[in-house]
């Protein structure tokens, strides 16, 4: 589109100033991937000279969005498409990809993305007998784990996660000491890194309490955010109205009202790591 709208355009001016790089733009143009969010591509289509404002130019921005859109929930999720991955996984994961900001509770475990390969290959392992699943599920599940850990970690935009995880995910074993001192001492370096902001909900004490794992999507001023919740089943299950968002928005801030500060969050990990050596 570059060269047939602003031929004379290179890809160093097509992203100077825009939050992605020109290696970015070029695996876009050749069809290698797709922008993040829909707040990229509009910027790159004004670079490009083409005005919402104007009505022979808004059909084709918004059919560019919607393609963006489909994209992103789609085009790498389907290579982890498995009987141990919930049916939505993929629309989660595209989204999950292109948000700016979430907000995640879980009670019982370690967040999915903050998870260490070891710490989820051992939750996938315990799974494994229960749901009668092939010893392939497992792997591509602890892959799938693997990549959307990467959306924290990558350099270029990365995604910030603001996490709240029950005491109790802390306290169980998963998969035996080492690996819960070594999912301690990395998350402790992800909170090092500025990705990511950890509270911890003590057992004890009177504080709100919610017994099941959710998720809020900020995707910026473009589109709505999205709430994700897993349900008794196992399956998965999103929303996007405003009232449901409100509630999970709510329900966050009481959960970040009772939850240890983030300092004194770490202050608490770094002393449960000390009882494990």
């Amino acid at each position: 589109m570059r060269l047939a709208i602003r031929p004379t355009l290179t890809l160093e001016g097509a992203v100077d100033g825009l939050p992605f790089s020109e290696a970015t733009l070029q695996r876009v143009e050749t069809g290698n991937a797709s922008l993040r969010q829909a707040g990229h591509l509009r910027a790159l289509l004004a670079r490009y000279g083409l005005d919402e404002g104007k009505a022979e130019d808004a059909g084709l921005i918004q059919e560019l969005l919607a393609i963006q859109r489909e994209a992103a929930n789609e085009e790498w999720v389907a290579d982890f498409t498995d009987a141990m991955t919930p049916r939505l996984m993929g629309k989660f994961v595209g989204i999950e990809e292109g948000a700016r900001q979430i907000k995640a509770f879980h009670p019982l475990l370690w967040w999915g993305s903050l998870q260490t390969e070891a710490y989820a290959r051992a939750i996938f392992a315990m799974q494994q007998p229960v749901l009668e699943a092939p010893s392939e599920s497992v792997e591509l599940g602890v892959q799938l784990r693997v990549r959307r850990r990467m959306f924290l970690t990558r350099s270029e935009d990365p995604v910030k996660l603001h996490a709240i995880i029950g005491e109790p995910a802390l306290r169980h074993v998963i998969g035996g000491d080492e690996v819960m001192q070594a999912q301690f001492q990395d998350v402790i370096d992800l909170c090092a890194s500025g990705t990511v902001t950890l509270q911890v909900l003590p057992s004890t004490g009177v504080r709100y309490r919610f017994t099941g794992d959710f998720s809020i999507l900020d995707l910026g001023d473009e589109l709505p955010p999205q709430v994700q919740v897993d349900t008794a089943l196992g399956a998965l299950a999103m929303s996007g109205k405003p009232r449901d968002v409100g509630v999970f928005t709510r329900r966050f801030e009481a959960l970040t009202a009772s939850a240890l500060p983030p300092e004194e969050t770490l202050q608490f990990v770094r002393q449960l790591t000390r009882e494990i050596t």
